[in-house]
């Protein structure tokens, strides 16, 4: 199913999601089937539909939960014959929904609305990806960095186009389409080109960024958000203090005075000084006030005072440091020992969600206590939210915890663990009398 269409009227602008969810008395059977949708707003209806055949249903509650199913919160009630809810977000996010059938004797179904399983997930984003463009031309080659940031990006939209400076039609680039890469090739002239970049996200926000480059072989850049700029390294790390490793080339006679050090928080509009100059050998040791994105320039100066020009407004930094301290919030949503043909089957299903997740960032372990020490069963899983593990056959305890660990790019860790052991030894004995 899709997002269907927006209506519009003069008190409301709401989206139409296709999504029927069967009210009947078969909800305590059947866990009903979860679709998962993205949108940009902020309203949207959400259609049901009751059983004709079930007289005895009352009145139909939404439920939603904005921490991927720990708790939900009744925010709507519709009669049978409505077959609508309308829901504002107050904020981006995600949102699970289940709804809940009252009987006319006052009986609830399901009778426990915080052990359902979620009819309809909504991923709702109105920001627009970040685009981050870096470009060089030199000796007829041109070349194009690009860092793409967004929750829910949808790479698959990305476009990569160059013209020169005649202004003529786009002309357009098989570049990857990948979060963060780079593309060269021979624009075939010698003159100014410029480089254009956009992308959406899933939610339907674009995105894009414009670059001029020249061919003199300095680096230019641009970017779609204040605090953010052209790429050249860009490191990752978890703590607001950390260090820079760098070398000095063409050293004279006089050697070295001293190494200022200048930092940029908004992608080389305003420089400062940092308060301490670089020893003459590496590492310098920085700490910074809080998380984000730091651009930094190091100027050696000669013992004569001679040296290059401190980073003026326009200038891009030699080297980003992001400091990301926060870690990936992961929710483990169940676990479940296979039965029947699926004997010997473990299905875990989790979130995550981080800013930065790398591309395999899960591993799932097992412990006998919740303590540990914790073995690692399957490491360095793709963020997919379910996976079946097959258990070996020997080795493992008949009953133990599983935790879900994920990990960002900067090294931080954030795990969800399942709070009662989980029992795979599934037989029931059974006592006769024999004699």
């Amino acid at each position: 199913m899709a997002l269907l269409r927006k209506i519009t009227d003069s008190s409301a602008s709401a989206v139409l999601l296709a999504f029927y969810c069967i009210i009947c008395t078969s909800l305590t059977n059947a866990a009903p089937p979860t679709d998962t949708y993205y949108s940009r707003d902020a309203s949207f209806i959400i259609p049901f539909s009751s059983n004709p055949a079930d007289s005895k249903i009352q009145k139909i509650l939404l439920h939603v939960s904005e921490d991927f199913g720990k708790t939900y919160a009744h925010v709507g009630t519709a009669l049978p014959t409505q077959k609508q809810f309308l829901f504002r977000a107050q904020k981006d996010g995600w949102y699970w929904f289940s709804v809940q059938s009252q009987e006319i004797d006052g009986r609830m179904v399901p009778a426990n609305i915080n052990i359902a399983q979620p009819s309809l997930k909504v991923c709702i984003d109105s920001t627009a990806p970040s685009v981050v463009l870096r470009g060089i031309f030199k000796d007829g080659s041109a070349s194009i960095d690009w860092d793409l940031r967004d929750e829910t990006l949808d790479l698959s939209s990305m476009r990569l186009e160059f013209r020169n400076s005649d202004g003529k039609d786009w002309v357009p680039l098989s570049a990857q389409q990948i979060a963060q890469g780079q593309h060269v090739w021979n624009p075939g002239t010698s003159g100014n080109i410029e480089v254009h970049l956009t992308v959406r996200d899933k939610c339907g926000n674009f995105g894009e960024s414009s670059v001029v480059i020249q061919p003199n072989g300095i680096r230019a850049g641009n970017s779609t958000q204040e605090n953010g700029s052209g790429k050249s390294n860009i490191s990752m790390v978890k703590s607001r203090r950390f260090q820079l490793n760098y070398k000095i080339d063409d050293v004279g006679p006089s050697d070295i005075s001293r190494v200022e050090v200048y930092v940029t928080r908004d992608g080389g509009k305003v420089w400062r000084k940092y308060d301490q100059d670089a020893p003459k050998q590496p590492p310098c040791i920085v700490d910074v006030p809080e998380e984000g994105r730091y651009g930094f320039t190091l100027v050696a100066r000669s013992g004569v005072d001679l040296g290059e020009h401190p980073p003026k407004s326009g200038d891009l930094p030699q080297f980003w440091v992001e400091v990301d301290e926060t870690k990936p919030l992961v929710k483990l949503i169940g676990v479940d020992v296979g039965r029947g043909i699926d004997q010997g089957n473990l299905s875990v299903t989790w979130t995550a969600a981080d800013k930065y997740l790398g591309p395999n960032p899960v591993n799932i372990s097992y412990a006998k206590t919740p303590e540990g020490p914790w073995v690692v069963a399957v490491p360095n899983l793709p963020n997919t939210g379910r996976y079946v593990w097959r258990m070996p056959g020997e080795g493992l305890p008949y009953q133990f915890f599983i935790r879900v660990e994920a990990s960002d790019l900067a090294g931080n860790i954030g795990s969800a663990d399942t709070t009662g052991a989980v029992k795979v030894d599934l037989s029931t004995p059974k006592a006769r009398v024999t004699g």
